[in-house]
């Protein structure tokens, strides 16, 4: 039995069939690499099982102008899955346990495979085992899902993208000029020794029609066609069906109209048209299966090829001389030096893309941010002279330090500080008296998770960040200081120039849970604001909109 019949599997075994390795030979041998790709290797035992199987499915090419085209396409095709690999890491595609089992479990009822001794049987005249399938289709359906995700997302195959297609093309769904026809046919076997009696016939035919007698008559007198018991009816045909004599006369006639004797190879016809149907067309209903089926594999295959072009000029690809002569990868841009296209030591020397695109996938980023804090209040236990305890509004600077836990989610580290004031506001306004308790410094240490859109290759990204961690207000050396937990719900937009650089712009609320309903910080002025808490509320409530430089590491 041959379990890999059915064209599925075939199609999987062959996308990952570089995971089979070569034969262990007795002692330990380093693999030879032929291809570099970003951080991935391709390398000859890998090559050459795949080239086996493909053999093996194929049969040996016929020749070496043949075998060297089979390496070519083979080549090309193991860079593309190593890319692809590369690209479901950045975006941290995974296939499951579950999933895998399930294709197991799909294979074996498609080849109604019902022990596991016969589904090891049949793996191993195929070359595989079981554990060696398992590994062959988590690496494919991992690429599917890459594919899925940046190319079929892309195609579009809805009813409007579809009906333009409908128009462009309408002239495929072309439905011709037809004719309901009623003929007379004297074939030319009614001539004796070429004495013209067959044309003689449909003469008298045309003759006996112009003089009034129905066609159905002269037809049973004259006619010796198949059509003859039918009365003569053709049935319906379309322009260009009939030879070109009668074609061309049929549908320059109108309707009711009978042609002329006409002379074929077959013999002389007179033809009556009975009915006409115009041109038309297929109506979209009726081909838009058609219509779907074809736009799904040529627009496929069109953002395919690009999607693979690019990520491939984006790639750092190089090429060692033993696979030179079968791949060459694109032109390195004009900005790439000497040292980096050398780079790799005994390679072909040829690299494609900025090595700074895959390093897209970086794992720090440090930002130093500058902002303007709006106030809060500390306090609103006073006396009857003070209402409250306020702060203003004033600059704020700091830093995040952040780092890549995923494609869309970072942990990110706070710290960020304002130097302002701590201002009596009065329960009656109170002319030229100094506001100004105490000068004050807040530091806000915090640590947290930051939710990103898109991808870390997209230039612009929204992100969403929640932090908790603590505040220290910090008043002058005679007032009591105070360490509080706090916490920080915001977000913004980056903005990346390049893979190292960019910008950062965004808002975040700051709660400082102070707690103090019974007052913390008691103080009595000799002056004229009496006693009062420094801290007396439940929470110091502060906005931060600021704006930093990013640069990733």
């Amino acid at each position: 039995m041959t379990l890999f019949r059915h064209p599925a599997p075939r199609a999987l075994v062959v996308l990952a069939a570089a995971l089979l390795p070569s034969p262990a030979p007795a002692t330990v041998v380093v693999e030879r690499v032929l291809i570099h790709v970003n951080s991935r290797i391709i390398t000859q035992g890998a090559f050459d099982a795949r080239f086996d199987q493909i053999i093996h499915e194929e049969g040996p090419p016929a020749n070496a102008a043949k075998a060297d085209e089979m390496k070519k396409k083979l080549l090309e095709e193991l860079v593309n899955e190593a890319l692809l690999e590369d690209r479901a890491r950045d975006l941290d595609l995974i296939t499951t346990d579950k999933e895998v089992e399930d294709q197991l479990k799909r294979l074996k009822e498609q080849n109604k495979v019902t022990t596991d001794e016969e589904f090891e049987k049949a793996l191993a005249s195929s070359g595989l085992t079981t554990d060696k399938l398992r590994d062959q289709f988590r690496r494919t359906l991992t690429l599917q899902r890459v594919v899925g995700r940046e190319v079929n997302s892309k195609v579009d195959l809805s009813d409007d993208a579809l009906r333009l297609v409908y128009e462009r093309e309408k002239e495929t769904w072309r439905i011709p000029e037809k004719a309901h026809l009623y003929e007379i046919l004297i074939s030319r076997s009614a001539d004796v020794a070429g004495a013209g009696t067959a044309e003689k016939k449909a003469r008298e035919a045309a003759d006996a029609l112009k003089g009034g007698t129905k066609f159905e008559v002269v037809v049973k007198e004259y006619s010796d066609g198949s059509t003859k018991n039918r009365g003569g009816d053709l049935g319906w045909v379309a322009k260009g069906e009939l030879v070109s004599e009668i074609d061309r006369a049929v549908f320059a006639l109108p309707v009711g109209a009978v042609s002329d004797p006409i002379a074929t190879k077959f013999g002389w016809h007179l033809v009556k048209v009975v009915e006409k149907s115009p041109v038309t067309y297929k109506p979209f209903s009726e081909v838009k299966g058609d219509i779907l089926k074809k736009e799904q594999e040529s627009q496929f295959q069109k953002r395919l090829a690009e999607y693979l072009d690019k990520i491939k000029r984006d790639a750092v690809i190089r090429v060692t001389p033993e696979a030179a002569p079968y791949y060459t990868p694109p032109p390195p841009p004009p900005n790439l030096t000497l040292a980096q296209a050398s780079a790799g030591g005994d390679t072909y020397g040829i690299q494609t893309g900025p090595a700074t695109t895959e390093r897209r996938d970086v794992g720090f980023e440090i930002t130093p941010t500058f902002g303007w804090r709006f106030g809060g209040t500390t306090s609103t236990i006073a006396d009857s002279y003070i209402d409250k305890i306020s702060i203003p509004s004033s600059f704020s600077w700091g830093a995040t330090i952040e780092y890549r836990l995923s494609r869309s989610l970072h942990l990110e580290l706070l710290w960020s500080h304002q130097n302002t004031e701590m201002r009596a506001d009065f329960t009656t306004p109170t002319v030229d008296v100094d506001r100004k308790l105490s000068h004050l410094n807040i530091d806000t240490f915090q640590i947290g998770g930051m939710w990103l859109s898109g991808d870390p290759s997209d230039n612009a990204r929204l992100y969403l960040d929640l932090l908790i961690g603590a505040s220290l207000l910090s008043p002058a050396p005679q007032y009591q200081s105070l360490l509080r937990i706090s916490a920080s719900v915001g977000g913004g937009i980056k903005y990346y120039f390049a893979d190292h650089f960019g910008a950062r712009l965004g808002i975040r609320w700051l709660p400082v849970y102070i707690n103090s309903s019974g007052g913390t910080g008691y103080v009595c002025s000799p002056y004229y604001y009496g006693c009062y808490y420094l801290y007396a509320t439940n929470y110091l409530s502060q906005g931060d909109a600021y704006t930093g430089v990013i640069f990733r590491f």
